[in-house]
């Protein structure tokens, strides 16, 4: 039998190693500081976090935030529209670069992308109608609670009411309408979106708090670099003030948490 080439040997050889290298992780900070621009996903439908205004322009915290951490790279911000179901995919797919919304480091999210420090602590209540019980364990089947597609809140119901019957929209105002309309007897909400709701429509109420969640930056997976540098400018921007302005101005109280712990920020920002 012939002998195959040596050169043909090698080549093989060579095509194999390249296979076998892990996947190159991910440069996000080089990438913005690169193109001159963060892609921010953001809420449209999520007051106070995100929404738009009569321009259509996106407003809210989430949209502050991510400017104010483009303008410490001296970079602009172009807003993504995001929603419960489409930020992780969005994320994943490379349209976004972070995203800044009420998103809550679950394990079965961590399993597919990562998060920075909790930069809002809230919590989750139900939304209901004037008169109705606050109290979530009154809302199992055959009463309905609506929430968005792909939701944390759904798991955070379930775990207090196991037979909890769910109604999912694509977005939060789909929901609102529906316990308008009586097609849900709650929502499952955070608490500082459903204060924004209930000044909007003064015959719907809040529940009694339930569950304490936090939010993280979500952004892909091994990429440190740009996770630590949202980190640090969380944590700076908490001591500049800045941050502690901006709560404030949409969520009209000062902030009920501290930034990286209850103590003092990470060692070594100043």
């Amino acid at each position: 039998m012939a002998k195959r080439p040596a050169v043909r040997w090698f080549a093989w050889v060579a095509v194999l190693a390249v296979f076998a290298l892990p996947a190159r992780a991910e440069d996000t900070l080089a990438k913005v500081k690169s193109t001159g621009v963060m892609l921010a996903g953001v809420r449209f439908d999520f007051p106070p976090m995100g929404t738009i205004d009569a321009d259509g322009k996106p407003v809210g915290f989430g949209a502050d935030l991510a400017k104010a951490i483009a303008d410490k790279l001296g970079v602009k911000v172009t807003y993504v529209q995001t929603t419960s179901n489409t930020r992780i995919p969005l994320l994943l797919n490379g349209s976004i670069d972070a995203e800044f919304g009420a998103t809550t480091a679950t394990v079965k999210r961590e399993e597919v992308v990562d998060f920075t420090i909790p930069f809002i602590w809230d919590t989750v209540t139900l939304l209901v109608k004037q008169g109705a019980s606050l109290d979530v364990h009154d809302y199992g089947p055959p009463k309905k609670i609506a929430t968005t597609q792909g939701s944390a809140n759904i798991d955070v119901v379930k775990a207090v009411l196991p037979n909890a019957s769910f109604v999912l929209f694509q977005e939060y105002p789909d929901a609102v309408t529906a316990l308008l309309n009586g097609k849900a007897d709650a929502i499952a909400t955070n608490r500082s979106n459903g204060l924004a709701v209930v000044e909007k429509y003064p015959n719907l109420a809040l529940g009694t708090d339930f569950f304490h969640d936090p939010w993280g930056i979500a952004v892909r997976e091994n990429d440190s670099k740009w996770r630590k540098f949202l980190n640090h400018s969380l944590q700076e921007l908490w001591k500049s003030g800045q941050y502690q302005v901006l709560y404030e101005k949409w969520f009209h109280e000062k902030p009920a948490f501290t930034m990286w712990s209850q103590y003092r920020l990470q060692p070594g920002i100043e």
